[in-house]
This record gives C-alpha cells, sequence and structure tokens, in this order.
C-alpha cells in the first residue's frame, strides 16, 4: 500500500482508490478463509490422539501439539483484526489521496465523478458479496468477521462516504491558503 501511494504518478489517483476498493473485498475473503482453514485444522488436530513412548517431555500428540502446533493456531484470532486494520489503512490511503488530488482543479473534477463511479461500483461488489454470503460454507467461514460483513452489506454507503470525505478533503486542500510565503508584495 505504501509503495502504491509513492508511485501515485505510475499508477495515477483513480487506479489506486479503484485498486482499494477491491482490496477490501478481496481482503476480507482472503482472511476468513484463512482463518476457516485454521479453524477446521485445529479441529483436525484435536480430533487426532497417538502416543509417543520414550520421551521426556511429553506423553502424547496432543500435548505435543500443545507445545508446536496450537500456539500458531491460535493466532487465527489476530487475522480478524488484522482485517480490521487492514481496512482502516485502505481508508486512510483514500482520503489521502483524496488530498493530495486537491492540486489540481481538474483533478477534483475527475475525482467528484470518480464518487459516482465507484458508488455504483460499490453497488455490484455488494451484490456480489451477497449472492456469497447465501452459500453456507461462506458465511460459516465469515461468521467471526462481524465489521467486515456490515461493511460489506452497507458497502455503496461505506464507499460512497469514504469517497466523499476524500472529495471533501481534496475541496480542503484546493481551498487552503498558503501559510509562510513571502509578505514582500503586500507593500506594508
Amino acid at each position: 500500500m505504501i509503495g502504491a501511494l509513492d508511485n501515485m504518478r505510475n499508477y495515477g489517483v483513480i487506479g489506486v482508490i479503484l485498486l482499494s476498493i477491491f482490496a477490501i473485498l478481496l481482503s476480507g475473503i482472503f482472511f476468513g478463509a484463512t482463518h476457516y482453514v485454521l479453524g477446521q485444522v485445529n479441529t483436525a488436530f484435536e480430533n487426532t490422539d497417538c502416543t509417543i513412548e520414550n520421551n521426556l517431555y511429553v506423553d502424547d500428540c496432543q500435548d505435543l501439539w500443545a507445545l508446536s502446533i496450537y500456539p500458531i493456531l491460535a493466532l487465527r484470532e489476530v487475522l480478524v483484526w488484522f482485517s480490521f486494520f487492514f481496512i482502516f489503512a485502505l481508508v486512510i490511503s483514500i482520503l489521502v489521496l483524496g488530498y493530495q488530488s486537491g492540486n489540481s482543479p481538474v483533478l477534483m473534477g475527475v475525482l467528484v465523478t470518480l464518487v459516482a463511479v465507484i458508488t455504483y461500483i460499490g453497488i455490484e461488489i455488494s451484490n456480489i458479496y451477497r449472492t456469497l454470503i447465501e452459500n453456507d460454507l461462506f458465511r460459516s467461514m465469515m461468521v467471526d468477521f462481524t465489521v467486515y460483513n456490515k461493511i460489506m452489506l452497507y458497502f455503496p454507503w461505506f464507499i460512497f462516504i469514504v469517497s466523499l470525505f476524500a472529495a471533501i478533503m481534496g475541496i480542503v486542500n484546493w481551498q487552503r491558503t498558503r501559510v509562510n510565503s513571502s509578505t514582500d508584495s503586500l507593500n506594508y
């Protein structure tokens, strides 16, 4: 994401904002699928048992897995929080790009037009997500991601508000007065 902000001239503001919107959709699905797979692996390990003979540290497989595998599988709860922080970072990047687009009135016009276009794209993405959530397996994968589910079900509103704030920040950047400029031309 930081690299995309640095290479904004190569991709353009519109491309980065559109990529951020699709990254919000795909990141939640990726984190949900990873969370689900780690949960299934944890359940499979809990249902399997064996005896380890002549070992000083562990008596059976559950003791061995409690030392080695279960701590790693317990990190799956971090994925829920990482998904939230990832969405937050993308929203901040959209706002920063909106602010930077305020350097030019032409870019501001493009950004205002983009708000309408990406709101329509948000409607389509929300419809895709609603179709996906009708599947029982997908719904069971996404149960722990309640905030992400709310964002995706109301994605057009979410995108509209974020894009509107990005446009407002661009207008603020365009309208702001220049400070620390030379006052020699004022003839005081």
